[in-house]
């Protein structure tokens, strides 16, 4: 499918983001959230079977536009697997990346126990590893189906998540977040059909390793399978995360007052 947001487009749009609302980080109720989480991956490799997870780590900046808009900017570095499903092409493959990615989210309503969704635009480098008999092969110098395998990618975050208040300064989210991928290229699988004139000879190599139906194939001069270039990839992240407000009302007291028993309505929070 075609990559209609190039990631220059798209990273001089964060860039632009950023600079207007760098001001923030002097203000005294920015928040930054930190915790793990586990992916998941959905392309042409697995075709959309769940499973062979892998770690994540994300860290983010939550600044309040209204009561119930943020502007969440985020960091994660995670792993993504995908086992493939077809023994036919056996293109498994392992990734370690890093993403960077601002939002817009939005608060239902607010209380002890918030729900909350969020959109935006990010980029996410692409490194797979295609995983054979002999080891692990990096897809971006192989190049298996004879062409560039982009290390850049550019992608649309969203998710829905709750975020528990244990008090003004702490509080607990939980994090259920997708990504669009803008691209069919970040498990390094694409074509329909590959076709061994336009492999190298390390491309060649890469596929004998892979299995002996693979390396049959190879022999007898016939194309080998692909993917779908008609769909994009997919990752997913669940996150739990702590979310700490340095400055709040527990500096002063004047600004939140916490009720005797159950909490009705909203929160008691008063931002100044």
């Amino acid at each position: 499918m075609t990559n209609y947001f190039r990631p220059p487009f798209v990273c001089t749009l964060l860039i632009f983001i950023g600079w207007h609302v760098s001001p923030a980080l002097a203000q005294k109720n920015l928040s930054w959230a930190v915790g793990p989480g586990l992916t998941q991956y959905v392309g042409d490799v697995n075709e959309g079977q769940i499973g062979a997870h892998r770690a994540a780590l994300n860290v983010e900046g939550w600044y309040p536009l209204t009561d119930r808009w943020q502007l969440k900017s985020g960091l994660s570095v995670y792993g993504l697997r995908g086992k493939d499903v077809d023994p036919a092409r056996a293109r498994s493959f392992r990734s370690r990346n890093v993403e960077l990615y601002s939002s817009a989210l939005y608060y239902f309503r607010r209380g002890l126990l918030t729900p909350f969704a969020y959109a935006g635009l990010g980029l996410t480098t692409s490194h797979p590893r295609g995983e054979s008999q002999l080891g692990r092969w990096d897809l971006r110098d192989v190049q298996p189906e004879g062409q560039r395998v982009p290390g850049l990618l550019a992608m649309i975050p969203f998710g829905v998540g709750l975020e528990y208040e244990i008090n003004p300064m702490l509080s607990v989210v939980v994090d259920a977040a997708a990504r669009y991928v803008l691209s069919d290229q970040l498990d390094a699988v694409s074509q329909e059909t590959v076709d061994q004139e336009t492999l190298s000879p390390l491309a060649i190599d890469y596929y004998q390793s892979l299995s002996d139906p693979v390396a049959r194939r190879l022999e007898e001069n016939a194309s080998l399978a692909g993917g779908n270039p008609a769909t994009n990839d997919w990752y997913g992240i669940l996150s739990i995360k702590i979310k700490f407000t340095p400055f709040t009302g527990c500096l002063d007291p004047s600004r939140y007052t916490r009720p005797q028993g159950r909490r009705r309505g909203g929160r008691n929070y008063r931002p100044a």
